[in-house]
């Protein structure tokens, strides 16, 4: 399948929350322009794997990290070198992920400038003790400045991330904090819950005190009542935590959801190519290192390669398609595979469907409402 899409890492941070496991480091800024030298080259040596066949990009994604720790013209050199390398599509949806703490008027209408069409903003709350609770840099004042700065420069598709089950939350905070959203007229909003990831300080804090946190009944109420609450004012629910006014769905992650093929370039960033799974090394320096050499093989800095199996990928496909709530479409598999999936999964989806997980309607498999609190029972029948 061809590769239309590109996600790109921004491995760093003024201050890594004490949730995340992504892959970022605090205090490197004076890392950056090596680093936007070192990721063009990895999309150089890439995009010369004549295995692949080159198309135009349709997403590109810049991730963190903090990518707007980097500036518009670091965008600016990324967006040319991969135009140079695979084409960008005249149309193509080019996200950047921001931080309310670091970004301004100006910063944002040369980021537009520069090529970035779609913002995600990490909001995650408009309860300031909330968020000095988690670690984060900005506060609620700051958030909104940022969202009428960056429709002042010019960003009309903007996504912002709310989080449920925080340490101190109360269901009145959540929807307050989407209310506020929601006026605002913003076309994409994400939810998600907290999840204790180990190797962070919130692992080591409350995975033997979860007392100290929202119960999961709370959780989940703070969840299905957001959900009724954006559909009643016109957003689509299309995936299990993402919602979005009509035609401003992420198009990037829908190519996830889909198991379709994507580039991943820099540190820490993911690929699926050729049937396989590649992840690159998640040392900055290793990294750095090996991108000055005068000869790179992609062998140097891909730390994981794993084989897909054409059962594997069926498997994925199922498992990641049961994210959008249109579900598991019996076209689509059988154009893909060959082969219809109620011959390989009949045992799965006859037993999901008994539980009240899944249903089917107009040939396609989906979530019910249950099976929207029981997503992760449905997904372990594809691992």
């Amino acid at each position: 399948m061809d590769i239309r899409s590109a996600y790109i890492h921004v491995p760093f941070c003024i201050h890594k929350c004490p949730y995340c496991d992504f892959v970022s480091y605090e205090k490197r800024e004076d890392k950056i322009d090596e680093y936007i030298q070192a990721l063009c080259q990895e999309i150089q040596v890439v995009s010369q794997d004549k295995s692949d066949q080159i198309v135009p990009l349709q997403t590109i994604y810049f991730g963190g990290g903090t990518p707007s720790l980097i500036t518009p013209d670091h965008i600016t050199m990324v967006l040319l070198k991969l135009a140079a390398c695979f084409g960008i599509d005249d149309h193509a949806e080019i996200t950047l992920e921001a931080n309310p703490g670091t970004v301004s008027l100006d910063t944002l209408a040369a980021y537009h400038a520069a090529g970035i069409n779609r913002l995600s903003l990490g909001i995650q709350s408009f309860s300031d003790p909330i968020l000095r609770r988690i670690g984060r840099i900005h506060d609620a004042k700051q958030s909104l400045l940022s969202l009428s700065d960056a429709r002042e420069a010019g960003f009309e598709n903007i996504s912002c991330d709310l989080m449920t089950g925080l340490p101190g939350q109360t269901l009145e905070d959540a929807m307050e904090s989407l209310a506020i959203l929601i006026a605002s007229g913003i076309p994409h909003i994400s939810h998600y819950a907290l999840t204790l990831e180990e190797d962070t300080k919130f692992y080591d804090m409350y995975n033997k005190h979860e007392d100290l946190l929202p119960d999961s009944e709370t959780e989940r109420e703070m969840y299905h009542q957001m959900i009724r609450e954006l559909v009643s004012s016109g957003y689509h629910h299309y995936e299990i935590s993402n919602c979005a006014l009509p035609g401003y769905e992420s198009r990037h992650n829908i190519n996830y959801w889909k198991a379709n093929p994507y580039h991943g370039f820099g540190v820490g960033a993911h690929a699926y190519r050729k049937n396989c799974r590649l992840g690159n090394t998640n040392d900055l320096d290793r990294y750095l290192q090996i991108m000055k050499l005068p000869v790179v093989s992609t062998d140097e800095w891909i730390a994981s390669c794993d084989a897909i199996s054409s059962g594997e990928s069926e498997k994925e496909f199922m498992l990641l398609s049961f994210r959008l709530m249109e579900g598991v479409s019996e076209e689509e598999f059988l154009g893909r595979y060959g082969r219809r999936m109620e011959s390989i999964f009949a045992k799965e989806l006859a037993g999901l469907t008994r539980k009240g997980l899944i249903e089917s309607e107009n040939s396609h498999y989906f979530l019910t409402q249950k099976g929207l609190d029981f997503a992760n029972e449905v997904f372990r029948e594809f691992v």
